[in-house]
């Protein structure tokens, strides 16, 4: 069977985009095992397995999309792309701070950091991983 053919600007944007959500989803899964077992934090039942599983890789799939519109539309694309990615990114981190999950601070301050990490975890991979594998489709 021959695999060697070319895949078209879309497909490799949308290829690149759910494989930048898998990695997403596998990192942000570590990070909320191991900061439940160090801080003991199991209040949240917004932020669980299946959630960051299905959000993460219907996100990050989208900002494939995102980025061959952009990609495909706009002589610096790319560019184009990971500054509003970073700015999205900040913005969510921003509003992290504005969010009250319980009555207790201690665990409303737990809330936000496994927010903060998830969020920073999915912005990275949005940020490099997307054009990176965009332009690397051997990978």
């Amino acid at each position: 069977m021959n695999y060697d053919y070319e895949h078209d600007e879309f497909t490799k944007c949308i290829l690149a985009g759910v494989f930048a959500g898998i990695t997403a989803t596998v990192l942000s899964l570590i990070y909320n095992s191991f900061f439940r077992g160090t801080t003991g934090f199991f209040l949240s039942t917004i932020i669980n397995v299946s959630t960051v599983i299905f959000a993460l890789l219907i996100v990050v799939t989208l900002a494939g999309y995102i980025f061959y519109v952009l990609h495909h539309n706009f002589k610096k694309g790319t560019l184009v792309f990971q500054v509003a990615s970073a700015i999205v990114t900040f913005l969510l981190l921003a509003g992290v701070q504005y969010v009250q999950r319980s009555q207790d601070i201690t665990d409303t301050l737990q809330f936000r950091q496994l927010l903060y990490g998830i969020i920073s975890i999915t912005g990275l991979c949005v940020i490099l991983f997307i054009p990176f594998l965009y332009k690397h489709d051997y990978i």
